[in-house]
């Protein structure tokens, strides 16, 4: 059985008293989940709410044979909410752990016995989950705009100054991260140049600076690796090498593709309110990569005739 103390420290059930939560303890199960396990797939039956107690939870969708990831449930953040209410609904989405963990399961059925026993717990329950929702809401608008946005300027210009200018200009005001910068690799010469730059105290310095990709300890790996270099504040203060003239106190970097070619990266530093990047951010940083690669050859190949 869950103890009281965890039901505590979930967002949800915040407004609930002891006594509430010794009830709601009753109708909580307990579920080991190991990495790469199948919570539900797109068509099977809502019959149960899950919290994440620990490990990572992958909800995505397949469309046209490729993988489009929809958000990744980290501790205490919950999914199928519907399944309170109304439990007949069947999935649109799939899920399956990313890592293993513990999982609060509630079945539908169930909880609409604690809320018909007990309806002033379920609808501190439900005020919670709303306005948990408006959040998300809200971020998944912000994630919108900013895919529509960058969407647009990568249709508009051609010329690539104006355009890292505007792409860097978009993402700091969604993401919030203090420094950002726009890479472009050389891999003939086995270099990066960091071609456009924005929050830095001296953005001119940053910006045209030469970088040996076999000697930096961030662009060389993701260029070689072609993956994200998700960069915590704590790693940072740990290993010296990270500390590069474009570096900040967390990093996010996602590399630009066309193709299998690797032609840039998109690198953001120092977020605000002393937070660490999220998997959120890196999800949506991957997106607008991907809607500006071409656009950003074409800018290139502009600029070099």
């Amino acid at each position: 059985m869950i103890q009281i103390s965890v039901l505590k420290r979930i967002p949800i059930f915040r407004a609930l008293t002891d006594q509430e939560l010794a009830l709601l303890q009753k109708v909580c199960e307990i579920r080991e989940v190991k990495k790469g396990e199948t919570l539900f797939k797109e068509g099977d039956h809502r019959d149960a709410f899950f919290i994440q107690l620990s490990g990572q939870i992958h909800i995505f969708r397949v469309f046209n044979n490729e993988v489009e990831t929809l958000a990744l449930l980290d501790r205490d953040e919950f999914s199928v909410e519907t399944a309170l209410a109304d439990p007949g609904q069947r999935h649109e989405h799939n899920a399956e752990m990313l890592e293993g963990g513990e999982l609060l399961v509630i079945s539908g059925k169930t909880f609409a016995t604690f809320r018909h026993s007990h309806p002033d717990a379920a609808n501190k329950i439900y005020a919670e989950i709303i306005q948990n929702l408006a959040t998300r809401l809200h971020h998944a608008n912000n994630k919108i705009v900013t895919i529509f946005f960058t969407g647009k300027i990568a249709a508009t210009y051609d010329d690539l100054d104006h355009l890292t200018d505007l792409l860097l200009g978009t993402i700091q005001k969604i993401i919030k991260a203090r420094h950002l910068a726009f890479v472009l690799f050389r891999p003939l010469e086995g270099k990066a140049i960091i071609q456009d730059a924005l929050g830095y105290h001296s953005n001119q310095e940053i910006k045209n600076l030469d970088i040996v990709l076999n000697d930096d300890p961030i662009l060389g790996p993701l260029f070689h690796s072609g993956r994200d270099i998700l960069i915590s504040e704590e790693q940072f203060k740990e290993e010296r090498t990270l500390h590069t003239p474009y570096a900040s106190r967390n990093m996010l970097a996602v590399p630009i593709k066309v193709r299998d070619k690797i032609i840039g990266a998109i690198l953001l530093g120092d977020k605000e309110g002393a937070h660490d990047f999220s998997h959120n951010n890196q999800i949506l940083l991957n997106i607008i990569a991907r809607q500006v690669a071409l656009p950003i050859v074409t800018a290139v190949a502009a600029e070099e005739m």
